[in-house]
């Protein structure tokens, strides 16, 4: 019998090895659900009948193996060296004379995630605030270490007139047009069209035009970085960190970390993969969905949550839970996980990939607490039973080693004799003492 459950298990990993080849983009990121439908015909027959059925087998193949595969968030199936950011943008640069929704539904053709999704990526990232340097310069200086000058001799001539004589008032007033500034770019940007100026001509120059440096950026004299922020958040109701250049450089300022954190507090923003938000009044741009709706999620799905009691967005669905408008969106479910984080009524941790809401008790969760109330509530489970309980329960599927360190992790007590777990080592001994008596 456990020949052919491996038998079944190995033609799983063959065909669903098959599909990534098959749809495999070098330096692309796909959805597996473009995957799933390459290979539809051949992975029915082992099986594998769905999206989330591929990406969950994907997650045993491909977990902790070096080839060029990577799985994200949105059932992500990345290949090679992926930038989501530079994806979208390229994307976005390609389609720029379309409307966005028609874009987004054209991303979801191309590479397989939904149009709801694209069409957040897409106000999310595909507009950056600022540009890196080498962009700026539109070439990609190669091997060019952060904190080093450039010359004009890394770059082609150019012909423009105005950088023909520049004058430094002239740099200033294009180069100072905001209230925040990254400090580092304009003085890499001065270094290239005044090779022959000191930086002490720029620092008189940025003081006399009204600004102040701290942590790298530039601010307009007369309000604090706090408040400059207050306004940014204001102002731009998506943001996303970049890799270089201003947003990167207002991501990791800590006045602007005190700002967002704040918004977040309010329940105003969903943050976004740890380094972007949106805000709810975008969110309801982009989806076209009611601002009742996005606010009204988080409470609703926390009124009717058990107390003490885990779960995960796929089994409030599985479980028939309260029907809400924002399920007709067609989203993945980690939209609907960053809702549930930013209404912050409930507490959450994340076990592969997937996050698990528990509603009341105090102080933060962790993968290992899950296990534990698993364990105690099942005293005695065995060790091949707990991954399918996560998986029938909890929609949960967690490779093996991911399972064994979090259990190592947890205060679980392990009965290698009888090959299962308990709570603690008093529960084993009680269980023991009832079988002997």
């Amino acid at each position: 019998m456990a020949e052919v459950v491996d038998s079944k298990q190995d033609g799983r990993a063959e065909a669903a090895r098959a599909a990534v080849s098959a749809a495999r983009r070098e330096d692309t990121e796909l959805c597996a659900r473009l995957v799933f439908r390459v290979s539809r015909n051949e992975l029915r027959r082992v099986g594998i009948t769905t999206p989330i059925a591929l990406y969950d087998e994907l997650k045993q193949v491909f977990w902790n193996a070096d080839e060029g595969v990577t799985l994200g968030d949105h059932l992500s199936v990345g290949f090679g060296k992926v930038d989501r950011r530079r994806q979208v943008r390229a994307f976005a640069e390609r389609h720029a004379d379309e409307p966005r929704n028609v874009a987004a539904k054209a991303y979801e053709r191309e590479y397989g995630f939904s149009a709801g999704i694209a069409a957040i990526w897409l106000d999310l990232f595909a507009e950056p605030a600022d540009v890196s340097f080498s962009e700026w310069l539109g070439v990609e200086v190669a091997e060019c270490p952060t904190g080093a000058p450039a010359s004009r001799a890394d770059v082609p001539v150019a012909h423009d007139t105005e950088r023909e004589a520049p004058t430094l008032e002239g740099f200033l007033a294009r180069e100072l047009a905001g209230r925040i500034c990254d400090e580092g770019l304009v003085r890499r940007r001065f270094a290239f069209e005044f090779p022959d100026d000191p930086p002490e001509a720029l620092d008189r120059g940025i003081e006399d035009a009204g600004y102040y440096e701290d942590r790298g950026l530039l601010f307009r004299e007369g309000s604090t970085p706090n408040d400059h922020f207050t306004r940014l958040l204001a102002e731009h109701p998506s943001f996303a960190k970049g890799d270089a250049g201003f947003e990167n450089a207002v991501w990791q300022h800590p006045a602007f970390r005190q700002v967002l954190r704040q918004a977040l507090s309010d329940h105003r923003l969903l943050l976004y993969e740890g380094d972007s938000y949106i805000s709810f009044s975008r969110l309801h741009d982009v989806l076209g969905a009611r601002m009742a709706d996005i606010e009204s999620y988080a409470p609703a799905v926390s009124v009717d949550a058990p107390e003490g009691e885990p779960f995960t967005v796929a089994s409030l669905r599985a479980g028939g839970a309260t029907p809400h408008p924002l399920y007709g969106l067609d989203m993945p479910d980690d939209f609907y996980e960053g809702l549930l984080d930013a209404g912050g009524l409930l507490r959450s941790c994340t076990l592969a990939g997937t996050k698990v809401f528990v509603a009341g008790g105090e102080g933060r969760l962790s993968a290992a607490d899950l296990i534990e109330w698993i364990v105690a509530h099942h005293e005695g489970i065995e060790r091949d039973d707990l991954p399918r309980l996560l998986a029938n329960d909890l929609g949960i599927t967690c490779p093996a080693p991911l399972l064994t360190t979090t259990i190592y992790n947890s205060d679980v007590y392990y009965d290698d004799i009888g090959d299962a777990y308990y709570s603690s080592m008093e529960a084993w001994k009680k269980e023991a003492r009832n079988e002997l008596a």
